[in-house]
């Protein structure tokens, strides 16, 4: 029978009573063994969790500068969409001014041929001309009606205040009219780039203006020019020539009434005030037109039929007077982001297409001296711009519409310029 006796209970026993040694040295090395690989477990996850806590404490820190980099990078990028913006509204400005331009250049070279084809079959300037401001009357009440236009609100006051204005304006229009049936266009517009020179002369008594020596010698070539361009001009006509001439004088004198009379009206625009300009125009056209050439009209009619047409008549006379409203109301609308110096530039190089577009299409037969004369005359006139230009300084540097400055007034900058006065 099997009994437990000390020897064999003790390999079972924790060995304290009848150890081996080599099973004691073995068992010492597994403690060690196990209490390495505890302390290895234990260095372990500590530093899992110290890496742990330093990689939340790094994602913190990388949430709060990416959200601070998100913040700062939207600000740069509110600026840069802002200034994007800016350029886009810049080169939309830009591109609708050129646009007003090419259509000011392009309606007054179409005005300018069919106004002048229209007094060669029909060669009654005073009743053409009254046409052309009943044109432009229907036009401005037509946009007043349909509130395309703000209606202008006019006092007594100010009705008495431009009814000089409307007069000068009137004479100017008419006689140049006369000139346009009596002369070539080309040589018209050599004669009519001679108004600078009675801006200053008149300027000086009426207004009380100086000049510098620069605006007096710009003057010179001007005079030179019409002089010679005058001298060889085959369509030269001294009734044309003295139309041209009165209405140099009477756009000057429209320009000086308006600089002293309207300045203190501050709530009717530009293109308003040429509305009013041509209603009133016509009160006093009409009915001289009626004294002047009204017994010849009913011939002259008969006769214009028997070369064209009646169909054909009416509609060069339909359109002689809404291309002459439509190059006059797009030039105040390309001044809306320009300086009325720009704008007398454009004035000058617009004169310049008028005169070669003419001749090309009428055939003109044009001198070398002629030609030499129109060129110097039409140099002297950009000079004159150029010299009348006031210094830039301050707020006045800006690229900014001058007209804009002065709020909506119907004296200001875009008047000025659209009439000449910017140079007075």
């Amino acid at each position: 029978m099997f009994a437990f006796t000390p020897a064999r209970v003790a390999p079972f026993t924790s060995g304290r009573l009848n150890d081996n040694p080599t099973r004691v040295a073995r068992r010492g090395n597994v403690s060690r063994t196990c209490a390495m690989r505890v302390s290895a477990v234990h260095a372990t996850t500590t530093m899992n969790t110290v890496v742990a806590e330093r990689s939340s404490v790094a994602q913190r820190r990388c949430v709060i500068v990416e959200k601070r980099a998100r913040g700062e990078a939207e600000r740069p990028r509110g600026r840069i969409i802002a200034k994007a913006s800016e350029s886009s509204e810049g080169m939309s400005v830009r591109t609708k001014t050129a646009v007003y331009f090419f259509l000011w250049y392009f309606f007054n070279i179409v005005f300018n041929v069919y106004n002048k084809s229209t007094l060669n079959v029909f060669p009654y300037p005073w009743l053409i001309s009254t046409l052309q401001l009943a044109a432009t009357s229907l036009w401005m009440l037509t946009v007043w009606v349909t509130k395309v236009q703000p209606v202008p609100v006019v006092s007594k006051l100010f009705l008495i205040a431009v009814a000089p204005v409307a007069f000068f304006h009137t004479v100017g229009h008419v006689s140049a009219c006369v000139s346009f049936s009596k002369m070539a266009v080309s040589f018209t517009h050599v004669v009519k780039a001679a108004e600078p020179v009675f801006s200053v002369i008149l300027s000086g008594p009426l207004l009380g203006q100086t000049f510098s020596p620069a605006v007096w010698a710009s003057l010179l070539p001007i005079v030179i020019g019409c002089s010679m361009a005058a001298m060889k001009e085959v369509s030269f006509n001294i009734t044309g020539f003295q139309g041209a001439m009165i209405s140099n004088v009477a756009m000057v004198l429209r320009n000086i009434t308006s600089k002293k009379s309207l300045n203190d009206f501050k709530n009717i625009d530009g293109i308003n005030l040429y509305g009013i300009l041509g209603i009133i125009g016509l009160f006093y056209l009409a009915p001289a037109a009626i004294l002047v050439e009204g017994s010849q009209w009913s011939a002259g009619y008969a006769a214009a039929v028997a070369k064209v047409g009646e169909q054909k008549l009416w509609q060069m006379l339909f359109l002689s007077g809404i291309f002459y409203h439509l190059y006059n109301q797009v030039s105040y609308q390309a001044l809306a982001n320009i300086t009325p110096v720009t704008f007398s530039v454009g004035n000058s190089l617009k004169r310049v297409a008028v005169i070669v577009a003419s001749v090309l299409y009428f055939k003109n037969p044009v001198s070398p001296l002629n030609a030499a004369g129109s060129a110097l005359a039409l140099v002297g006139a950009y000079l004159y711009t150029k010299a009348t230009e006031k210094p830039k300084s301050g707020a006045a540097a800006t690229t900014k519409s001058s007209s804009s400055s002065e709020g909506y007034s119907a004296y200001n900058d875009a008047f000025r310029a659209a009439t000449g006065l910017s140079n007075l």
